[in-house]
């Protein structure tokens, strides 16, 4: 449901919609159009996107609204309500203010999705009362290049980027949003066989594309540039140097276990940071000793802060489309199999969401509820049962229900016949592997 609202903004009253749980990370889209529906809503069940209506944008008819203007309105705002760290996407002269929001501001925006925006072309236009104002052509029919100190203004943007175009035949300026792409530090360019604008024309491509970019682990370069200024350089695959080591060469292993503790104790950030540092390293060598040591540091820290940071990181990297196996093996050894902490772990990561399971739910709470169900074995039966149920109605989510059943240890069950139940849901065909092993176990009842 969109909540409408409004507040001052540079001296003037603003609207905007906002949706989803008010704690969610914000996400802020630009400019406000029908056509985002489809994105709003499936990434308002995790998030709290935000939409102000800023009025028309750019064109040749009606009202004229700058990039500029944007810009400032957006970060008014922002301001305003006192958001300090945002996801940013605009689309079209929405994606040219939103790429001035994030040069201004560059420790603002945390995430940028720049959708069918070419690098920009300013040029005078004659409004109808005769005053002339800037306006950025997107379509070839100008024939105007950027100009240098345009481009170079992308250089400024540290969000992790993800410039969108459709297909050469769009009509936006295809070859220069590769140029953009080319020119933001950290870009990656996708394209979706669609004409202009994307969004609207292959909505369920797009929404997808944009979800698991958003829900991508962003400290991974932090991580890297740590070691770099300690002289830990990757050297290709699995393989680092130092320098100093025998032969110059290290193992991802070996890289853990010498600077793990030393990242995660860097008394030059704060803990929050500290700690997503550490995901950071977990990101770049995937080995479980990173957890480890993540675990001592929340530990000792006692902050609230900092484990909310905790779950914040469990929670997006298992959304996330490649998978970290020392995330899910952490969450099993380390949280799962701890009765003290089994509960509150399995809650965190995916029992207070258990609303969002729905055969209709976003990939990546899908891709999360499996890896939780899949590594959920140790978890107290009366902790589970409830996600059990519902997850079992999932049809993307049943094997992992499976999984999670037959790899449950016995003594988590108590009484077997709601477990049963749970199975029985699943409607598996008879010869599914393991099934009657798992019925004639659960009939068993519990033993050690």
């Amino acid at each position: 449901m969109i909540e409408h609202h409004s507040l001052t903004v540079n001296g003037r009253p603003f609207e905007y919609g906002a949706s989803g749980p008010a704690d969610g990370d914000p996400l802020v889209l630009l400019p406000a159009s029908a056509d985002w529906a489809p994105l709003r809503d499936a990434l308002a069940r995790t998030r709290r996107v935000y939409v102000p209506e800023l009025g028309p944008a750019v064109g040749r008819t009606g009202a004229f609204r700058s990039p500029e203007w944007m810009c400032g309105e957006v970060l008014g705002f922002l301001d305003a309500l006192g958001l300090d760290r945002v996801d940013l996407a605009g689309n079209a002269e929405g994606g040219v203010a939103a790429s001035l929001v994030a040069q201004t501001r560059p420790g603002l925006v945390a995430r940028l999705v720049l959708e069918d925006v070419p690098a920009p072309l300013r040029t005078g236009r004659i409004r109808p009362d005769g005053v002339e104002i800037d306006w950025y052509a997107t379509s070839e029919d100008d024939g105007l290049s950027p100009r240098p100190d345009q481009l170079d203004a992308f250089g400024r943007i540290t969000a992790r980027t993800l410039v969108l175009a459709g297909d050469p035949a769009s009509t936006r300026l295809h070859g220069r949003t590769a140029e953009l792409a080319h020119r933001i530090p950290d870009a990656r360019l996708t394209t979706i066989p669609a004409g202009h604008p994307v969004h609207a024309t292959a909505p369920e491509a797009f929404v997808r594309v944009v979800a698991d970019f958003l829900d991508e682990p962003a400290d991974r370069e932090t991580a890297r540039l740590w070691l770099a200024g300690r002289g830990v350089v990757g050297a290709g695959g699995d393989t680092w140097t130092d320098g100093l080591s025998e032969e110059g060469r290290l193992t991802s292993n070996e890289v853990a276990h010498a600077w793990a503790e030393a990242a995660l104790g860097d008394e030059s950030l704060g803990p929050v940071q500290r700690l997503r540092l550490g995901f950071g390293l977990v990101d770049l060598l995937d080995d479980y000793w990173v957890t480890v040591r993540i675990g001592f540091a929340v530990e000792a820290a006692a902050d609230p802060e900092v484990t909310r940071a905790l779950w914040n990181g469990y929670r997006s990297r298992l959304a996330a489309p490649p998978a970290a196996e020392a995330i899910a093996y952490s969450l099993w050894v380390d949280w799962f199999e701890d009765r003290a902490t089994a509960e509150t772990a399995f809650h965190e990561v995916l029992g207070k969401d258990v609303e969002l399971l729905r055969p209709d739910a976003p990939e990546p709470v899908l891709r999360r509820a499996g890896r939780v169900l899949e590594s959920s074995g140790p978890v107290p039966w009366r902790t589970k049962e409830p996600v059990y149920r519902a997850a079992a109605g999932v049809p993307a989510l049943r094997e992992a229900v499976f999984r999670g059943l037959l790899r449950s240890h016995h003594d988590v069950y108590g009484d077997p016949a709601p477990a049963l139940a749970v199975l029985a849901l699943l409607d598996l065909p008879e010869d599914t592997e393991h099934l009657a092993g798992l019925r004639t176990a659960l009939a068993a009842g519990p033993r050690p």
